[in-house]
C-alpha cells in the first residue's frame, strides 16, 4: 500500500506544519500583540486578524494528522462497549457515510471560495486589515484534503491506534 505510505507521509507534514510554524506563529504574535497593547497602549488590527489566520492554519493543518493518530474528540457512550472488530466496522462505515463526504464538500466548496478571493482581491474589511485573505482561505480546502487522506488511511487501517508506526 504504498499510496498510502505517501498519504501518512503528506499528513505528517500538515501535522508538522502546524507544530512547527502556525502554533509557534500564534503564540508569538498573541504574545507579542498582548505586550504592546497592555503595556504600551498600541493595538494592531493586523496583529489580530494574524493570530485568527495562524489558528485557523493551525487547526485545519493539523485536522488530518490528529484524525490519523486516534487523539481527535469522540463522544464514546456507546463504543467504548463494543469489540475490536466491531469497533473497526463502525469506523468504515461511518468514515464512509460521513467523514469522508464531508471532507469532500469542504474540499469543493473551500477550493471554489479561496478562488474567488483570489480573482477579487479580497482582503480584509478593517481598514488597516491584513490583505490578500485568500491565503487564509486556502488553508480550510488544504485540510479537507488532509483529512479526506487520513480518513483513507484509516479507512483501509480502522485499528491503528497510533496510525504513523513506522
Amino acid at each position: 500500500m504504498r499510496v498510502l505510505e505517501f498519504a501518512r507521509k503528506i499528513i505528517k507534514f500538515g501535522g508538522a506544519l502546524a507544530a512547527l510554524i502556525f502554533l509557534p506563529g500564534l503564540t508569538l504574535v498573541s504574545i507579542f500583540d498582548i505586550v504592546t497593547r497592555r503595556f504600551f497602549q498600541l493595538g494592531s488590527t493586523p496583529l489580530q486578524e494574524l493570530t485568527w489566520h495562524f489558528f485557523f492554519a493551525c487547526v485545519m493543518f493539523a485536522i488530518g494528522y490528529t484524525y490519523l493518530v486516534d487523539k481527535h474528540v469522540r463522544v464514546d457512550i456507546l463504543r467504548e462497549r463494543f469489540s475490536p472488530a466491531r469497533k473497526a466496522m463502525l469506523e468504515r462505515v461511518m468514515l464512509i457515510a460521513m467523514l469522508m463526504p464531508l471532507s469532500l464538500v469542504l474540499l469543493w466548496f473551500g477550493t471554489q471560495m479561496t478562488w474567488l478571493s483570489f480573482m477579487q482581491g479580497e482582503g480584509s474589511r478593517a481598514a488597516f486589515g491584513l490583505s490578500s485573505r485568500w491565503i487564509v482561505k486556502s488553508a480550510l480546502p488544504v485540510g479537507a484534503f488532509l483529512l479526506f487522506l487520513a480518513a483513507c488511511y484509516r479507512l483501509v487501517y480502522p485499528n491503528r491506534e497510533d496510525g504513523v508506526k513506522e
